[in-house]
């Protein structure tokens, strides 16, 4: 376990660690899995070394759930469906609901947090855009494979009636919630405060 890879040193350190043979945990500051990479490539250690190391980096970011104690069904609001881009067969089996407000939640409305998360699996073709890619062509890749983006977790957790829209809406930052059609340019990522 390395607590944070914030220089060169500790970079180093962890990275040829994990290259004898060690399982590396550690954490490191971006706005998203796939920001791991130019983060920890920017700290100094070879990109050769970083895409035989790295196995997998996970973000996280924490929603406020729906309170159990006041949760009521309700109607989405199209518009902010509409940031989500969710389609009518996916919109008519949500179960869609919000916390009405109850002594238990101060009014809030939300009881407790939930994990929104996103998963970055380094396959053969990640380890090829880590050594000789750019940040662009790695989120291209992405958009097109099955990786677990915080798009789809705060879908799926919305969906579930574990949170609400708006609760994602202010937690993650619009770029992460959109599609890329092919042939679009590469969204630019916000720095935002982590949750």
């Amino acid at each position: 376990m390395v607590g944070e890879v914030r220089d060169h040193e500790t970079a180093e350190t962890a990275i040829r660690a994990a290259l004898t043979g060690h399982l590396v945990f550690t954490t490191l500051h971006t706005n998203d899995a796939a920001g791991a990479i130019p983060r920890i490539k920017d700290i100094g250690p070879d990109p050769g070394l970083i895409s035989d190391a790295l196995l997998g980096v996970v973000a996280q970011r924490l929603v406020r759930r729906i309170c159990p104690h006041c949760a009521e069904p309700t109607q989405p609001n199209p518009e902010l469906l509409a940031i989500l881009q969710l389609d009518a067969a996916q919109i008519k089996k949500g179960n869609w609901r919000r916390g009405r407000g109850c002594p238990v939640c101060f009014q809030s409305g939300y009881w407790g947090r939930e994990a929104v998360v996103e998963m970055l699996e380094v396959d053969d073709r990640i380890r090829e855009l880590i050594y000789d890619g750019t940040m662009t062509q790695l989120r291209r890749h992405l958009s097109k494979s099955d990786s677990i983006s915080f798009r789809t977790s705060a879908i799926e957790k919305v969906m579930a009636g574990v949170t609400t829209v708006e609760e994602v809406l202010r937690v993650l930052p619009r770029s992460a919630l959109k599609l890329m059609s092919a042939g679009e340019p590469e969204p630019l990522h916000l720095v935002q405060r982590l949750g």
